[in-house]
This record gives structure tokens, sequence and C-alpha cells, in this order.
């Protein structure tokens, strides 16, 4: 019984730092983040500056990219926004003196939805720029999220070199 309690302190505790760490990290990159807009006010992202290297985007395909990808990267913004503030609020409920489960999974729901929609932005963003790429760039912009998601080593997902999902996207 004594050990059954210490396991279910530790997992709590194991827990605890987990989501102190997460929130410490989302607070550096959206501190980062605030003060690079405000230092590069009226300016691309060097993400933008990457792919146009990256895929050898003319002056045209640049301007569409970046005019499809305006609203994308401010829902980005607002989503890391939520994501900091749901972190917090995890954080104040877990170290409450009597923590609401019904609370804590209502929070647990909310991380998991803004984390779907951030996915969701990504791949808007991903195809804004494949919208705009002739058949020679798609096939450098698939090259490109190969190696963003390091599928040439172990899979990203499952930390497995075997694994019959990274094959299947190397076949493309």
């Amino acid at each position: 019984m004594e050990t059954q309690k210490k396991h279910k302190v530790i997992r709590w505790l194991n827990f605890f730092l987990l989501v102190i760490n997460i929130s410490a990290f989302t607070t550096i990159l959206f501190l980062n983040n605030q003060n690079n807009v405000i230092r590069k006010e009226n300016t691309k992202f060097s993400s933008d500056e990457f792919i146009r290297k990256e895929l050898k985007l003319n002056d045209k395909q640049f301007k569409e990219v970046s005019a499809l990808d305006n609203n994308v990267f401010r829902s980005y913004q607002l989503l890391l926004d939520m994501q900091c503030e749901t972190n917090f609020d995890l954080l104040d409920e877990l170290s409450s003196a009597h923590p609401s489960k019904v609370r804590l999974d209502s929070m647990a729901k909310r991380i998991g939805n803004v984390k779907g929609a951030i996915t969701r932005q990504t791949i808007r963003h991903f195809l804004n720029i494949r919208k705009i790429c002739n058949p020679n760039q798609k096939l450098l912009l698939h090259k490109l999220l190969q190696d963003m998601l390091a599928v040439g080593k172990e899979c990203r997902f499952c930390n497995k070199r075997e694994c019959s999902r990274r094959d299947r996207l190397l076949d493309n």
C-alpha cells in the first residue's frame, strides 16, 4: 500500500515537472518570437526566406505564398498564445489544494485541440507552398519535408529504424 502511494506521488510529481518544462519552453519560445516580431516588423519570416532559397521560388511565387500565409501565421501565433495560457491554467490547477479531475481533463482536451489546430495550420502552410510550386519545386518540397521529419533515419514518431510507415514515405 505504501509503495503504491509512493508511485502515485512520483507519477504526479513527474507529470507536474513535465507541465512546468512544457510551460517554460512555450514561454521562452513565445517571448523569443515576440522579440523577433518587434525587431523585424514588416519583414518576412526567416522560414519564408529558407523556403524561397531551397525551392528556388521566383519573386512572383514568393509574394503569392507570403500573401497566402498571412492568415496562417496570425492563426498560428494565436494558437501558441492559447497553448501557453492553457499550460499555465493546468499548472495552477495542479498546484491548487484540491485539483479538479474534471478541470484537468477539460484542459487536457483543450491542449489536444490546440495542438491539432497548430498541426492544421502547419498543413495549410505547406499546402500554400505546394499550390504555387511547379513540378520540379514540388519534388524539392517533398525532399525538404522528408529531411525536416528526419525520415531518412529513424521514424520521428516511434523512434524505430525499421518503421514501415517511414518506408512508405520514402517510396513517394
